[in-house]
Order: structure tokens, then sequence, then C-alpha cells
């Protein structure tokens, strides 16, 4: 006679189960870049860089009808989504930035969404030649730059 182990799974094993996965994904992987983006803006305020990023990006940014100091948002935003949407909120709070400019970031974010993170995790490991890494870089950056024009003009008719 054959010893075969039956597992009983039920819905609440399950759900608890994948809860218990989702919770250790967000304390493991998302917290952190969300410290280290509020740690972020708290040296840019405390050493006034953040006044020069705004004064010196107002004119770029303002293509996009957002202030200057949406710049770090973005350069977040290359390096972990998670980062980059805290420092929106961040932003956001302190009233830097209005409910439709944080619209005109978030579509920013997610067209960057982590470009060098996946960078070292699928082309790095896909075998892609890094002489290509630049071109799937600007790929983002346009994406993101068409996105935010896109979502400037919708909010202009709205």
């Amino acid at each position: 006679m054959e010893n075969k182990q039956t597992t009983n799974t039920n819905v609440i094993t399950s759900f608890c189960s994948a809860a218990y996965n989702g919770l250790m994904i967000a304390v493991k992987s998302m917290m952190p870049a969300l410290i280290m983006a509020y740690v972020i803006m708290l040296f840019l305020n405390i050493t006034n860089l953040m006044s020069v990023i705004e004064i010196v990006f107002r004119p770029l940014m303002a293509i996009f009808g957002l202030p200057g100091a949406a710049v770090p948002v973005l350069v977040m935003a290359y390096l972990t989504s998670s980062g980059a949407v805290g420092i929106a909120v961040s932003l956001f709070l302190a009233g830097s930035i209005t409910p439709d400019q944080a619209a005109i970031l978030l579509v920013g974010i997610f067209c960057l969404d982590s470009t060098i993170q996946y960078i070292g995790r699928v082309l790095g490991t896909s075998g892609v030649r890094s002489k290509f890494y630049p071109l799937f870089m600007l790929v983002n950056v346009f994406n993101a730059v068409v996105g935010m024009l896109i979502m400037r003009l919708i909010l202009a008719f709205i």
C-alpha cells in the first residue's frame, strides 16, 4: 500500500498563506524603497537642495505642467517605482503638487517603472548585449515624456 500524503487545504488556509506572502513582499521589497524615498526627500529639504532643484528644473518641467520639485520623483521612478510614489506622496502632502500634477506624475512613474532594476533582472539574465541597454532606457524616457504630455492634454479638457 502506498503512503500518500494528502494536503488538506481550505479557503482560510489559502487566504492566510497568500496574505502572509503579500505582506513579506511589502516588507522586504517595497518598504526599503519607501524609506529610501523619504530619507532622500528629507535630505533634499534639510540641505535646501530641493529649492535649487525647483529653480533649475522649473522651465523643463513646465512643459508637462509640473513644478521643478517633481524631478526627484522621475529620477526615483527610474530606480524604483515604489520609492517614486513615496516621493510623490510626500510632495502632495506638502502642497508642492496638485492632484492634477500627481496624475501627470503617475503616468511618468509607471512609464519609467524601475528601468534600472529591470535591465539587471531581465536584460542581464536573458543575454541581451549591453550595447542595446541605452536604447531600452531611452524608449522608457520617450514613453514617459509622451505619456505625461498626453495626460496634461487630457486634464486640460476635463
